[in-house]
């Protein structure tokens, strides 16, 4: 399975990300963490930011997602991708597939902004999402956390894990 977590840059995508990672551990339930910020220079290590090179990434991700959960691991993925395109393409790709949206207000993340990335895009434009590259959120995610710390979204994403796959 692949839990793609989307929201805008500093919403708490890695955060919810290592808190569902945690109660797998305990578990015991094989997993790995493809953090769209580390394997963005791993994957594509010349690529910049404009539409196609972003386009890019997003595939070269979806598919690495995808490939590992056939594998038998749940794939934990905090990676921004802001348009729609690229999440129904990864749910496209994979064998079975939760959208999570990590709804924090912008000002908020701009407050947190650990990576100075929001500062960044005032001296440097065209490249953040939420801020001057559109951030289209999922219209019906499979669950709504409210930050990277929301415990009931962690319960649910695990309960959306353990239902059987139903055929279509």
């Amino acid at each position: 399975m692949v839990v793609w977590m989307t929201g805008l840059p500093s919403s708490g995508k890695s955060t919810l990300a290592h808190a569902v990672r945690a109660r797998l551990l305990r578990q015991g339930t094989s997993h790995c963490i493809l953090d769209g910020d580390t394997l963005r220079a791993i994957i594509t290590p010349t690529l910049g930011y404009s539409d196609e090179e972003r386009a890019q990434f997003y595939e070269a991700l979806a598919r690495l997602a995808a490939t590992l959960a056939r594998q038998g691991l749940v794939v934990l993925v905090p990676a921004t991708a802001h348009l729609k395109e690229y999440r129904a393409m990864a749910r496209e790709l994979a064998p079975r597939f939760l959208e999570v949206w990590v709804t924090t207000a912008l000002k908020e993340c701009q407050r947190r902004d650990p990576k100075g990335l929001y500062a960044a895009a005032v001296a440097s434009p065209g490249h953040l999402p939420g801020i001057d590259v559109r951030y289209e959120p999922p219209e019906h995610p499979d669950v709504s956390a409210k930050g990277g710390e929301d415990q009931f979204a962690v319960e649910r994403i695990l309960e959306l894990m353990r239902q059987p796959v139903t055929s279509p």
